[in-house]
């Protein structure tokens, strides 16, 4: 029977490969101690030459063998290695690997001296080779370098399940399900249970003849996987020769179907605008190196804190983890190919091909993929090697469509969903292209348009998320378009033809750390799971050319937003449905903070208070003069009110400018005429600091554990204060090390950083100082039931 051995501890890596290292498999002087997920090189943050991270380096990793393994299989499975690997066991060559993306599994049996230490050794290439997708010309994302998933060992007897596939290509009606189940000793017997969080709501017993089988399995009441009730099965299968256990494997699937109509997706028969986000794998520091929990929060902050419904892999296969959570937590997934815009070499080609087959065979059983990309992203049209991989994607699952991303609409439409990257949007009135063939889904928009940093100013802030905003609800008014992925989910690291001259593109709704930005909350009033409420302004007009603040935006889902000034009622204002007409919730949009109360206090009546507030908004652009005071008959307003010249003017200053007092405003948001959630803005008298910890329990399991730490500079009414900053010290002590340097800048407000597990003690403990003030964080760190490790 199969059994995985734990590889991801205690590695000897040299950054600085030379041949000598070949010569004595056994010597590690110049090495150093690391665990994985591990990065070739620790880069800054940003403003730093990309080259350092394109070299050769060297990992080795001393296993024993036992003697009674002598005859079975052994294979390191590597879960991601980038992106040229060449493997020996005790300086012997095995082979080498193409690809930083895929999965694949090497074949050591052959090399190893059993009851003894053998030494596996990994030569990892991390320098662009254009045979190698995505290289081949220049990108606008790093490719890290590294041992930076997981590696395994696998040790089983002939007569093993190698693989299965579970398909649902008809969820809705009485189709079962079916099941390939290749083995490669023949017949055995077979058995299958299907379980139900535990419960065996299914088991069948097979005899199996040939090494590839399609068998047939149904369940009884059987639940469907959907967004909002996204319900797994697992499959447990056995097989045996003549009573003997030989082999068992346990797999996971989910009933779904998927359709794409020319009117759009159909999940399970039920219509599904897509609204998403793009993802790249990447983090601060440690690029592509990043655990379970820190994949699997990805996830959690796309659906339960953007609320969007699906995210699209930009631009290569990533984190099974990632996947995994996709599918636990009902978030669609469209996953493609390595690729940016170029098509390389033939050898090139040839590749793309491997990558797939490598990305359909791996990730097959996930229900939240809903289509394969087989198209290199924004490539030109190759008729000859896209109708190859269309071919081989249908060849391989019949029961996914295939999609594939261009950046112009007369291209070549070999896929069965057009995907375009739409960028038209650039503040014009004209907001996205029409569609030419449908299904049509909009793949990326807005990012590299508007570049936006968290310390931008408020008018800048607030047009990214106005652009964002834009698209998104013209895109859900089309009936011609399936749905829109935004560009991007978070800033990321670059090479020097892209981002802002320091190494990073500014296109995500998030920072690298997934510290949000405001056009986060775009997407964020879309929940309908939790009230939320962020008004899009400090409310000081100064931060606007000429203080110029013509509306207030209000991202909400509330039903109606009350405002108040120092606690007096000023009006209520509803969501905008004219002018973001598609939006499940659309923004508050303000553009009166004066509401009623010159009604109130000064005993106006309700329509000579709109003629003055109108009169207020002109002055704004045109000042005072006699003139202008004539033309919109303000002499004639201060008549009928008994008003001096200065007195009115002195209207404009405390109503609509709220000068010579402080002012306090309150937004109350109600949901079913009760207060839901409600946010304060006042001008700052001083910041006090918040530190947030996402976990405060790590497990140390197959590998090391993470997880992020936020620290934000708050104003009195507990709102991030933009213009804020301060040096920021950091110290780790027990079983934690930060990931990165320990003294960090807080720029617009807020920091992050990352911890990882050291597995030196069970408790952790986190010292952050700003200003004067120390803040401490412990953590509990558990050593979890884990795999076997060598």
């Amino acid at each position: 029977m199969k059994k995985r051995i734990n590889l991801n501890f205690d590695w000897w890596y040299n950054k600085d490969f030379n041949g000598d290292q070949l010569v004595d498999y056994a010597n590690f002087d110049g090495f150093e101690k690391v665990n994985l997920p591990h990065s070739n090189v620790i880069t800054p943050l940003n403003n730093f030459d990309e080259k350092m991270m394109q070299i050769i380096s060297c990992y080795k990793k001393p296993i024993f063998i036992d003697k009674e393994d002598n005859g079975k299989i052994v294979e390191v499975v590597f879960e991601g290695s980038a992106h040229l690997s060449t493997i020996y066991v005790n300086d012997e060559f095995v082979e080498v690997h193409k690809g930083g993306y895929d999965r694949f599994i090497v074949d050591i049996s052959n090399y190893l001296k059993y009851g003894e230490e053998n030494v596996l050794t990994v030569v990892v290439d991390a320098t662009e080779n254009p045979n190698i997708p995505p290289f081949s010309n220049v990108i606008d994302y790093l490719c890290y370098g590294g041992l930076y998933r997981e590696v395994y060992l696998d040790i089983a007897p002939e007569g093993r399940i190698l693989d299965c596939f579970i398909s649902t290509p008809n969820a809705t009606d009485s189709v079962t399900a079916y099941c390939n189940v290749l083995v490669d000793k023949t017949p055995v017997d077979l058995e299958l249970t299907v379980y139900d969080k535990g419960k065996v709501v299914s088991y069948n017993k097979y005899n199996i003849n040939r090494e590839s089988e399609t068998i047939n399995f149904d369940v009884k009441g059987r639940k469907l996987w959907s967004l909002n009730n996204p319900n797994l099965y697992d499959v447990f299968l056995k097989i045996s020769n003549d009573g003997i256990l030989l082999d068992e494997a346990s797999y996971r699937f989910g009933y779904r179907e998927v359709v794409f109509n020319k009117d759009g997706l159909y999940l399970n028969g039920e219509k599904i605008k897509i609204l998403g986000l793009n993802r790249h794998q990447c983090y601060p520091y440690v690029g592509y190196a990043m655990p379970k929990s820190a994949q699997e929060k990805d996830a959690d902050i796309l659906k339960y804190e953007l609320g969007v419904n699906t995210v699209r892999t930009s631009h290569y296969m990533q984190s099974p983890h990632f996947l995994n959570r996709c599918d636990e937590i009902g978030l669609l997934v469209l996953e493609e190919i390595p690729g940016w815009q170029t098509i390389g070499t033939d050898e090139f080609k040839r590749n793309t091909l491997v990558n797939v087959e490598k990305m359909i065979k791996r990730d097959y059983n996930h229900p939240s993929i809903i289509a394969w990309g087989v198209r290199v992203n924004e490539s030109l049209d190759d008729s000859s090697l896209y109708k190859k991989t269309n071919q081989l994607a249908h060849h391989l699952d019949s029961t996914r469509p295939t999609f594939g991303v261009r950046h112009f609409l007369d291209s070549e439409f070999l896929e069965d969903v057009f995907t375009y990257n739409d960028f038209t949007h650039d503040g014009s009135d004209k907001v996205i292209a029409k569609p030419k063939k449908t299904p049509h889904l909009i793949t990326e928009h807005t990012g590299h348009m508007y570049p936006t940093k968290r310390i931008d100013d408020e008018p800048h802030r607030l047009e990214h998320s106005l652009r964002h905003l834009r698209v998104v609800n013209a895109a859900l008014g089309s009936d011609d378009i399936v749905g829109v992925i935004g560009w991007c989910m978070h800033d990321y690291n670059t090479h020097k033809e892209f981002g802002s001259g320091d190494k990073i593109c500014y296109h995500g709704v998030l920072d690298m750390f997934r510290v949000p930005k405001l056009a986060a909350s775009v997407y964020a009033s879309q929940l309908d799971s939790k009230p939320y409420l962020e008004v899009a302004s400090s409310l000081a007009k100064g931060d606007y050319p000429a203080s110029r603040q013509n509306e207030i935006y209000v991202y909400t889902n509330c039903e109606y937003v009350k405002m108040f000034k120092n606690n007096d009622y000023v009006a209520t204002y509803y969501p905008n449905k004219e002018l973001y007409p598609n939006l499940p919730h659309p923004p508050v949009v303000i553009d009166d903070k004066v509401g009623v109360l010159l009604e109130k206090y000064e005993k106006v009546s309700k329509k000579d208070a709109k003629k003055i507030k109108k009169i207020f908004k002109i002055v704004d652009v045109k000042g005072f003069n006699v003139g202008l005071f004539t033309k919109l008959k303000v002499f004639k307003l201060m008549f009928k009110y008994h008003w001096k010249l200065n007195q009115f003017i002195n209207l404009y200053y405390k109503y609509h400018l709220a000068t010579n007092e402080e002012v306090l405003y309150r937004f109350d948001g109600y949901i079913n005429e009760n207060v839901a959630t409600s946010v304060t803005i006042s001008s700052v008298s001083g910041v006090k600091a918040n530190v947030k910890v996402d976990s405060t329990i790590l497990t140390v399991k197959d590998t090391y554990d993470v997880t992020r730490v936020v620290v934000t500079l708050r104003d009195e009414n507990n709102i991030v204060a933009p213009y804020s900053f301060a040096a920021c010290n950091v110290e780790t002590s027990g079983g934690i090390d930060i990931i990165g340097p320990s003294n960090i800048a807080l720029v617009g407000g807020a920091a992050a950083f990352y911890v990882k597990t050291n597995q030196t003690s069970s408790k952790g403990l986190i010292k952050v100082r700003v200003f004067d003030e120390e803040i401490t964080q412990e953590v509990t760190i558990n050593m979890g039931e884990e795999n076997e490790r060598n």
